[in-house]
């Protein structure tokens, strides 16, 4: 009964809709990114290599674009307890409708190989203008899809790819605040071991030295979510 009571003397409810965009819907949508990847393992930043490279669109076609990543976002790498944290920050960002591609790894240091647990991520986004209200996602990857809760080390040439979407929504009950919404899609898990004796041979292995990372960013360009409230008790009562 209270349950009903808290619903109902709140009058209304988020209602939200769905609109087909144009460039023009787009081109407002300018917000604060940062993406924060972490691999959880014992290494540090002395082991990244590779960062530095944004590709757009797709290998074959004429959107396909390979470019500097500093040119979009700033980046940087951060020793954490939990490992090493690559950090993407862009600010006034307008997003591509391509799906973006950027890659990294670490290597083998003497006596300090290239091995981790799992991955952990969080993304915000923030209103350029009003940067009270923030929009995020956030978690952990370990094991990759295995189901039997066995303890897995990544290592090896086959990338861990990270995919994210993100898409536009519209807040008319907080003054037409503009948000992108960043949502976790798939982990793809690349090289990895789960038993003892071939984590050791890989160990022995120059060509396993390394972990390969790939993230892929998809903007869902073609709607935009509008939130609103509307009263569900109607004017007077």
């Amino acid at each position: 009964m209270r349950l009903l009571y808290q619903i109902i003397s709140k009058r209304s409810v988020e209602v939200h809709n769905v609109k087909a965009t144009n460039a023009s819907d787009l081109s407002s949508f300018i917000n604060d990114l940062e993406f924060n990847i972490t691999t959880i393992s014992s290494m540090s930043c002395s082991h990244l290599r590779g960062l530095g490279t944004l590709v757009t669109g797709n290998p074959g076609f004429i959107d396909y674009r390979v470019a500097p990543l500093s040119t979009f976002v700033n980046y940087s790498c951060l020793n954490t307890t939990k490992g090493p944290t690559i950090t993407l920050k862009c600010n006034n960002c307008q997003l591509s409708r391509d799906i973006t591609y950027l890659s990294w790894r670490f290597v083998d240091l003497p006596n300090a190989p290239a091995t981790a647990v799992g991955f952990q991520f969080n993304l915000t986004a923030k209103n350029h203008v009003s940067r009270k209200h923030v929009s995020f996602v956030s978690g952990t990857l370990r094991n990759g899809s295995n189901f039997d809760d066995k303890p897995t080390t990544y290592r090896g040439v086959d990338p861990n790819i990270l995919k994210f979407n993100l898409f536009p929504r519209l807040y008319h009950n907080l003054h037409d605040l503009k948000l992108i919404q960043p949502l976790f899609h798939e982990f793809l898990p690349g090289s990895s071991f789960g038993e003892i004796s071939q984590l050791q041979a890989s160990l022995q292995s120059s060509i396993d030295g390394q972990i390969n990372t790939s993230l892929c960013i998809n903007f869902l360009s073609s709607y935009i979510v509008e939130i609103d409230n509307q009263n569900i008790l109607g004017p007077g009562e």
